[in-house]
């Protein structure tokens, strides 16, 4: 939908919102027209360019945390954002009982795949607390409340049967083994492809 402009055009009207994260949306540009989303190559890029400039006049605005309380209020009717954002204005819907229904879903092509993480600094003055934190949040009953507050799953396997069902079951959550091997994790680029990025970027949005 969000790269075929005949689709795209007829939700203009009713709101299209765009992260404003060149590093996640070029390689997921990347990735459907069959590259590598994390390609070194430059031509590769000039095709994801042509790409978001062809989806470029149907966006309303580029914003990673905006469409939050849009899609929750029903201002905006589409938008290509983070799993937790996107779930979270779902919850926040259907509390407002305002009769916006939202749907998450993962690209059928594959998607980027993220993780959170827990770091102590080398200099942290208290050592001992922060594995004792770690330790707690481990803990199968503790990550499975985690995973049903904000919609994420998480890689402790003897808390997923604790996860409640509407989390546990989603597929868009908890993604099957086939849809998974679609999915990529974003790579360290070299400098040149940073900078290749930024320009791409700045090009799209100003268009």
């Amino acid at each position: 939908v969000i790269f075929k402009p005949e689709i795209l055009s007829k939700l203009k009207d009713c709101g299209v919102a765009i992260l404003n994260a060149p590093t996640e949306v070029i390689p997921t540009a990347l990735n459907y027209l069959g590259l590598d989303p994390n390609s070194t190559n430059l031509d590769d890029y000039k095709k994801a360019e042509e790409l978001l400039l062809k989806m470029r006049p149907n966006v309303t605005y580029f914003h990673s945390s905006q469409n939050i309380n849009d899609l929750a209020n029903g201002d905006i009717c589409i938008t290509l954002g983070w799993s937790g954002d996107v779930l979270q204005a779902a919850d926040r819907a259907e509390e407002a009982q305002n009769g916006v229904e939202i749907e998450y879903l993962v690209p059928r092509e594959g998607a980027l795949m993220f993780y959170d993480m827990f770091a102590i600094p080398k200099d942290a003055d208290h050592v001992e607390n922060a594995y004792k934190f770690m330790n707690f949040i481990m803990r199968p009953d503790i990550a499975a409340k985690n995973s049903s507050y904000v919609s994420y799953d998480n890689a402790n396997k003897a808390a997923v049967p604790m996860v409640i069902d509407k989390v546990r079951n989603n597929p868009n959550i908890y993604i099957p083994e086939e849809q998974l091997k679609k999915m990529w994790v974003p790579e360290v680029h070299p400098r040149k492809i940073n900078k290749e990025m930024t320009k791409i970027w700045n090009r799209v949005k100003a268009s």
